[in-house]
């Protein structure tokens, strides 16, 4: 059974730390599969700012001067004097057209000019401005367009005046296609003075915490569901291992208190049959007593066990009524006086006097009793039990202590479990199979309150009930 138990958690172990593993492994790649996407939306962010700021700056600059690329409205169109003077006079007309398309080519030229002017001069316009007011509006663009890709990490904007000189064309580009992680590439800003500019970035670990929230949320809930029912398995195993050795105990006592009243019984009877009992009278009247007895220990055994089977199918109901526990107790120790068969020291301090409280009697009265058995049966042979009852802050309190043998520390969270007894190896010499305790706490809990247990070996045991009222 242990080896198997051992196996069990052996695979289980494994089973789970593989979970681990593989969870790991895949929040780990998923990371970083959004850290290269992070890498290149912030590339493709600074490439859209750049041309959209070059495209403003070219629109601006022509809508401001669009007048100066009009051609002049009193400039006919070429072939229009030809036509206007007709036919008259080939030389006359011939000189007239001459002149008139020199003019005309003239005039064109001078568009031509005036237009690569305005373009040279927008090239010089963006060259002597500053970096920093460049840098600035481009800024501006870039936030805005890292935002409509929700990236909200802080980072810098650089410029850089990169020389051609001793680069051929290939060492070039790969000069700009090289980057560190978190910077972007170095992108053209202005060709005419090899301005280039660059972004640096912070870590981005918020930005990729907020990407993967539901991923994350989703393995987190999956490896604590899986961390809480292997711990749940592990503990029903160990539990049900635990409770496979009380009932085996169990069976082992059981068949032992069965054994001892009819082995008893079968005695007594053997000597009136074969040592002439029957005629004496006295000796007859003793085998019956001792028959008597020991066939109605049988019986209570055999009740008892059937009372706790009865109370593990069903649930116990309490009928609560006002009820006097100094006159419980009273009883109580009466009867135990009188079945104890030894002479027991009982002390009782009722502080409650004739107050009466709302309890089911009948259920209260047999758990206080089976506390005051066990601490009569555990405590030698001279006993000495205390019982205390008082209301304290709305709760009924009862006490009940003995000066008998006690219940080691590493036990006492057990010994209200059912079928569960202190371990004794193979002594029996204290009768009982491990219920009383169980069926106390059932009935407190039912009323609603709590039991405790306060013991050292050899020092005697307190039980105490708070049962609010």
């Amino acid at each position: 059974m242990r080896q198997r138990i051992r196996n069990i958690l052996i695979l289980m172990c494994v089973c789970i730390l593989g979970i681990y593993f593989f969870q790991g492994y895949w929040l780990y790649n998923s990371y970083h599969i959004q850290l290269d996407q992070f890498n290149k939306d912030i590339n493709e962010s600074l490439r859209t700012a750049v041309f959209n700021k070059q495209f403003a700056d070219v629109r601006r600059f022509f809508r401001r001067d669009r007048d100066s690329f009009r051609i002049p409205r009193e400039m006919p169109p070429p072939g229009d004097t030809a036509r206007a003077h007709g036919g008259a006079g080939m030389r006359e007309g011939t000189l007239t057209d001459t002149i008139k398309r020199r003019r005309e080519l003239h005039a064109g030229n001078e568009y031509a000019d005036t237009l690569a002017r305005q373009i040279s001069d927008l090239i010089l316009l963006n060259n002597l401005t500053s970096d920093s007011v460049k840098l600035i509006k481009l800024d501006s663009v870039f936030t805005a367009e890292l935002h409509s890709r929700q990236i909200l990490t802080p980072y810098q904007l650089d410029t850089f005046h990169i020389s051609f000189n001793g680069y051929n064309r290939e060492g070039f580009r790969d000069s700009l296609r090289k980057r560190p992680p978190l910077q972007t590439a170095k992108i053209p800003f202005n060709p005419a003075s090899n301005l280039f500019v660059q972004a640096k970035f912070e870590s981005p670990l918020q930005y990729i915490l907020a990407k993967m929230m539901w991923t994350l949320a989703g393995s987190l809930l999956l490896l604590v569901l899986t961390t809480i029912c292997f711990v749940y398995m592990l503990r029903t195993i160990l539990k049900q291992k635990r409770l496979s050795e009380v009932k085996n105990d169990f069976i082992n006592n059981m068949t032992h208190e069965l054994k001892t009243p009819i082995a008893t019984v079968s005695a007594a009877v053997e000597a009136m049959q074969n040592f002439n009992a029957l005629n004496d009278q006295r000796k007859t009247q003793t085998y019956l007593d001792i028959s008597k007895q020991e066939l109605q220990r049988l019986s209570d055994l055999v009740e008892k066990v059937l009372q706790i089977a009865a109370e593990e199918r069903e649930e116990i109901e309490l009928f609560k009524e006002d009820t006097d526990i100094g006159e419980v107790i009273d009883s109580i120790i009466t009867n135990h006086q009188l079945k104890a068969g030894r002479p027991v020291q009982f002390r009782y301090d009722n502080l409650l006097g004739e107050q009466s409280v709302d309890v089911d009697k009948t259920h209260l009265s047999n758990a206080i009793s089976n506390l005051v058995d066990n601490a009569i049966k555990y405590s030698g042979d001279h006993p000495s039990v205390y019982i205390k009852t008082m209301l304290e802050s709305g709760k009924l309190i009862i006490r009940v202590k003995d000066n008998g043998i006690g219940i080691p520390k590493i036990y006492q969270e057990n010994i209200f479990d059912t079928f569960f007894r202190v371990p004794t190896g193979n002594l029996h010499n204290v009768k009982g199979f491990g219920l009383g305790l169980s069926y106390v706490k059932k009935i407190v809990a039912l009323h609603g309150g709590t039991i405790k247990v306060h013991s050292e070996p050899e020092k005697g045991s307190e039980f105490i009930i708070q049962i609010p009222v």
